[in-house]
């Protein structure tokens, strides 16, 4: 026998004990109420859809009525065929009784809501509401039924225009048509289930089977209206589809008029019964939800399943408070083990006893100690080489231009005397503080602005044509917080790239640039970037050129420019490790047209660093 140690033998026993006789009680004790449920939701759902079957066969048999009433062979059928051979007295008097005898039968038949007689001929006159000229309307066009018709041709009659289901048929005599046929009843005495609901599980519904001529198919119609609409949940495609299929399967060359069918579509499942009315050309459908059976069900799952959570309660505490009895101190050391796991490195266990748990406890606790002792020289490493990198970037200060900028302050102290070598030997001392700044390793956009300014300044004294700074910066972001040195390398690559080869009077243009949120381009939410633009007017660079430097600003592979100077390759490294990998320069450039240089800069820093770079 194969030996199991103790979470082995506890699940074993668990699931023998508890699991296995409950879940096979639950699931048999399930499958037999749902079988139940299952049968009486069927035998329902035929039995609704009997007796809205004979609500409809009674009122065609009403409707059916009336027109062997109207068409039976007599005065008023004879009238109708030889008009001609009556006087004016007499024809009043037959209008005036038929239109009597029918209004009584009509107060006897509630549910009919209008009965119009139409002739053809014009010496027949007109008794409203009955007795009506066949010019009145297209009767011709009218089907044998019309659902949700409306006998607008009665004029200001308001009280007769409700809508109704209508027959239309031929008024005869010794098969020459003498006329129509019209009998009316409300949609909603009609079909009075469509207009009312049962309960929120079941559903009634009428179709109209219609053949489409293009597809020599026929289509299924319902018969709704707001008021229905509203009475019953709508049917999706796919139950549609599903119940079409079913409708239509022929078997041995004919087509059911009746069924049962489970319609389902996602979690909407339904038990059906359908039946067709050939005098009509519809079908009716009722359905029963299984939402009802699920609620039972979930009531006596519930019951059960309390039942169940609270015996595994109970033999956890009992199992819990054995175990600890025994293996104390082991889920101390697990309990240790699981604050490491949780990022709780100072976690430590107390070293009890003298067996195998007392090793596992001291090894434990060494381990923790090594393992803050590491991540802590880690850190320092880290901050090193990152401090060491930055100050070696923002070191790249270009000698060059400090010379020249100093060599010509010179020749105007020797030349002037003017109080313009005051201002440049200010403006001078600014640009060096700012850059001396060793320690500080981020600035607000309007120091490095001012910064700018004061560069061009310097370069307007030591070239005979002016350089115009535009600067287009909104005060919102002013105070947001940028790489140091990230502007003026792109103020000095348009002047040597874009002014000094022309030789004449440019304009270099700093501005911000909004960013709109990309998942709705048509609000005015803001993103959470802000693009620092450098633009200059130059010569520009060719396609080629431009694909190169934006090969070369994609490779992320470090490296430190021997040449002094801060270029855009230093600039995207910086702006990597301040903000993030996802922050690339953005290089705009049309040849003879100038280039434009795009930094992207998250808002965010205006609050997160605002104290920092101070």
């Amino acid at each position: 026998m194969i030996a199991m140690n103790f979470s082995q033998k506890l699940v074993f026993a668990y699931t023998c004990i508890v699991v296995i006789p409950l879940f096979i009680l639950v699931i048999t004790a399930m499958g037999l109420i749902r079988r139940s449920r299952v049968e009486e939701l069927e035998a329902n759902s035929e039995g609704l859809l009997q007796e809205n079957y004979e609500i409809v066969q009674k009122n065609i048999e009403s409707c059916s009525l009336f027109e062997q009433l109207v068409n039976r062979p007599g005065r008023l059928t004879l009238f109708f065929a030889m008009p001609e051979h009556s006087t004016e007295e007499e024809i009043i008097d037959i209008m005036i009784s038929e239109t009597t005898m029918l209004e009584r039968t009509l107060e006897t038949v509630p549910n009919i809501y209008g009965l119009r007689v139409f002739s053809d001929s014009p010496l027949i006159p007109e008794r409203w509401p009955i007795f009506m000229n066949s010019s009145r309307t297209d009767l011709a066009s009218l089907d044998r039924w019309e659902y949700g018709y409306t006998a607008d041709y009665l004029g200001n009659l308001g009280s007769l225009k409700y809508e109704s289901v209508c027959t239309t048929r031929k008024l005869e005599k010794n098969h020459k048509k003498l006329g129509y046929i019209q009998i009316a009843m409300k949609t909603s005495d009609f079909f009075p289930f469509l207009f009312k609901t049962i309960n929120d599980f079941n559903d009634d519904y009428a179709f109209r089977e219609v053949l489409n001529e293009k597809t020599n198919q026929m289509e299924l119609i319902p018969i709704t209206n707001k008021l229905i609409a509203e009475a019953h949940k709508p049917l999706s495609q796919k139950i549609m589809k599903d119940f079409y299929d079913t409708v239509y399967r022929r078997k041995q060359g004919q087509i059911s008029s009746n069924g049962k069918i489970l319609l389902r579509d996602k979690g909407d499942v339904r038990y059906s019964s359908w039946i067709r009315v050939p005098d009509m050309d519809i079908i009716l459908l009722h359905t029963c939800s299984t939402e009802e059976i699920q609620r039972g069900l979930f009531l006596i799952q519930s019951a059960i399943l309390a039942g169940l959570i609270l015996t595994v309660f109970l033999l956890y505490f009992l199992v819990r408070y054995l175990t600890s009895r025994l293996m104390g101190r082991v889920y101390h050391l697990i309990n240790g083990m699981k604050e490491v796991q949780a990022g709780k490195l100072e976690a430590s266990v107390k070293v009890t006893g003298h067996d195998e748990v007392t090793q596992a406890q001291m090894t434990f606790n060494q381990m923790t100690e090594q393992l803050r002792n590491q991540i802590e020289e880690i850190k320092k490493e880290q901050n090193l080489i990152a401090d060491t990198e930055m100050k070696a970037m923002q070191n790249q200060i270009n000698a060059h231009f400090i010379y020249n900028a100093l060599e010509t302050i010179k020749m105007q102290a020797v030349i002037a005397g003017e109080s313009d070598v005051e201002e440049s030997i200010n403006v001078l001392g600014k640009l060096m503080h700012y850059c001396l700044r060793w320690r500080v390793h981020t600035v607000s956009l309007e120091e490095e602005v001012d910064y700018i300014r004061a560069y061009v300044y310097l370069l307007n004294i030591r070239n005979d044509y002016v350089i115009s700074l535009e600067t287009e910066i909104k005060p919102e972001f002013k105070n947001i917080i940028i790489p140091k040195m990230s502007l003026q390398p792109l103020v000095e690559n348009a002047f040597y790239y874009a002014v000094e080869p022309e030789g004449k009077d440019a304009v270099i243009r700093v501005y911000t640039e909004e960013e709109t949120d990309t998942a709705d381009l048509n609000s005015e939410k803001r993103s959470d970037r802000v693009w620092l633009c450098v633009r200059d007017f130059g010569k520009g660079m060719s396609k080629e050129k431009k694909e190169e430097l934006e090969n070369y600003l994609a490779d992320d592979s470090y490296e430190r420019d021997s040449t002094g100077s801060i270029g855009l390759k230093n600039i995207q490294q910086r702006l990597s490790m301040f903000c993030g990998k996802d922050y690339r320069l953005v290089v705009e450039s049309t040849e003879g047209e100038g280039t434009l240089i795009k930094i992207p800069i998250p808002l965010q820093l205006r609050n997160n660093n605002n104290e920092e770079h101070k």
